[in-house]
Order: C-alpha cells, then sequence, then structure tokens
C-alpha cells in the first residue's frame, strides 16, 4: 500500500506575500475541470456565481454571497455549475494562505478547524474578499501592498473564527480520518503511476478497501469516479503535452496511459468537445476562450 506522501499541490510565493489570490471566470472553470486535489494551504472561496465543492468526504452547494473554507490537508474538489450568464465574469475568488504565516500569525490554528455550517459570507467577509480581489486585478504593486494584504488576511481569519470553528481534537473519527488518508495516498498513486496499466479493483484491494465500499467512498470524496478520476487526470496531462510539444497524436495517447489515440480522441471531445488535433489548432489560433 505505501505511497509517499508529499504534498499534492504545490505554489510558488513572493517574498514577503504568503498569500496566493485568484478571480477565478466562469470560462476559466468550464474548461479546466478541477480534479481533487490536497496542499497544506488554507483555502477559502467567496462565491459571486454557483459551484459545487466536495470538501473531506462533504458535499456543500455555493452560491452568490457564500464563503466556503477549505482547511489544511483536506482532500477538496470545486466542481463548476456555471449558468450562461456567469462564463464572462468573475464567478469566485479564491485565497490560499500558507500554513507557515498561520502558525506564526496564529498560535491555535493547529489546534481548531474552520466549519462551514454557515456559508453566507455577511458583511464584513465580502468586504474583504472584494478588496482581495481588486488587488488580484492590479498590475503593479507598491513594494509595501503585502502589508495591506496581509493586513486584510488577519481581519478575514477574525471573522472566520467568529463565524465558526470546532476543535480537531473533538472533531477526530480514527477510522474516517484513515480513509481519508487512504484516499489522499490513491490519489498519489495515481500521480505516480498514470501511465501505467490501473484497474479500480486493483487499487481497491492496493489500499486495503473493499471493492464496493471504494467505488463509493472515493466518488464522496471526489464527486466522480475512480475510472473518471484516472480518465481525467490523464487527459490534463495529455492536454498539455498537446500544447507545448510536438509529440503525434498517438504517442501523446499512449505516453499518459491511453491504450490508443482513438481512446484519447474520444476523452477530449466528451471532456472539450472536439478532437486533439482541433483542441491544438484552436489554441494556436487563439480561439480557445
Amino acid at each position: 500500500m505505501s505511497e509517499t506522501l508529499i504534498r499534492h499541490q504545490t505554489f510558488e510565493y513572493k517574498e514577503n506575500e504568503p498569500f496566493q489570490i485568484y478571480n477565478v471566470y466562469g470560462t476559466t472553470m468550464t474548461y479546466d475541470t478541477l480534479l481533487a486535489h490536497w496542499h497544506s494551504e488554507l483555502e477559502v472561496v467567496y462565491l459571486a456565481g454557483h459551484s459545487r465543492h466536495y470538501i473531506d468526504g462533504h458535499c456543500i452547494d455555493g452560491g452568490p454571497g457564500d464563503f466556503i473554507v477549505t482547511n489544511c490537508e483536506s482532500v477538496h474538489k470545486i466542481e463548476p455549475q456555471t449558468t450562461q450568464e456567469e462564463l464572462d465574469r468573475v464567478v469566485a475568488v479564491v485565497l490560499l494562505i500558507h500554513d507557515q504565516f498561520l502558525i506564526r500569525n496564529f498560535p491555535q490554528f493547529k489546534s481548531i478547524y474552520f466549519t462551514n455550517d454557515h456559508l453566507s459570507a455577511g458583511v464584513e467577509i465580502t468586504e474583504i474578499m472584494e478588496k482581495l480581489s481588486m488587488y488580484a486585478e492590479k498590475k503593479t504593486h507598491t513594494g509595501y501592498d503585502y502589508l495591506y494584504v496581509n493586513g486584510l488576511i488577519l481581519e478575514l481569519l477574525y471573522h472566520m473564527c467568529e463565524r465558526g470553528t470546532a476543535s480537531r481534537e473533538a472533531l477526530a473519527d480514527v477510522n474516517y480520518d484513515k480513509n481519508l488518508e487512504r484516499i489522499k495516498g490513491v490519489l498519489q498513486y495515481v500521480e505516480n503511476h498514470y501511465r501505467e496499466n490501473i484497474t479500480e479493483a486493483g487499487i481497491a484491494e492496493k489500499f486495503y478497501f473493499s471493492p464496493v465500499y471504494f467505488s463509493r467512498y472515493f466518488k464522496r470524496c471526489t464527486g466522480m469516479t475512480f475510472i473518471a478520476y484516472l480518465t481525467g487526470y490523464r487527459l490534463n496531462k495529455a492536454r498539455r503535452q498537446l500544447l507545448y510539444s510536438e509529440h503525434s497524436i498517438l504517442d501523446i495517447a499512449l505516453e499518459n496511459g491511453f491504450s490508443d489515440s482513438r481512446r484519447l480522441s474520444l476523452a477530449f471531445q466528451k471532456t472539450y468537445g472536439c478532437t486533439p488535433r482541433q483542441y491544438k489548432k484552436d489554441a494556436k489560433t487563439g480561439k480557445l476562450k
């Protein structure tokens, strides 16, 4: 079973800026399917559109004005529910806060768990997230802007604590935590071995799940079946290679776990509505949104 667990997703930070801020547009969420992942950062999302969130096996449907917290190391995924009217505007503001900043400024951080019992952001959090959104849109920043953002983040944490926290110790469920760790192991295994022949039954056995329970629990945690996740992971890798290399479609398919170019084309058409060749052509001519 043993797979060395590394931080599943990593982010680069500028000096004195222990944060990442993203304005997510409807078109971005439509094209870039987000697969389940985890990271050491605290992630908060302020919604101006609609999306479904899977966090540690819990499903949350969010809409405009909602504020959703993903605690550090939680397995999570955002599933777009973008309407036609939301395609060309910001549908979410995402803030990632480095765990070292949290530990340094918030000594109790390791012992608490932010809850999502109340989704409405409220006036104070809305104002802070809107200011962070405007900061993310600025093309240039002064040498001291980071002080302004760090202050906003500390104020945000204060309001988040008022909004609702729980003791990690009180929430501890040994069996549930073990299962989540095994799901992390599965995601890590896919990352390391996606080029190989992988079956759902083989993964269930490797990570000590019964086949039926694994199928049900994996979908609960990620919002998709294991085969859909594996195909999506391979497809994301193949898409990047398609855009940034001159390899043939067949070579790209074989290098990313697809048995032949037809399998890759079918997955591409289902996800992106076109063949790999057309997708590459549209990217070169700037037709991709």
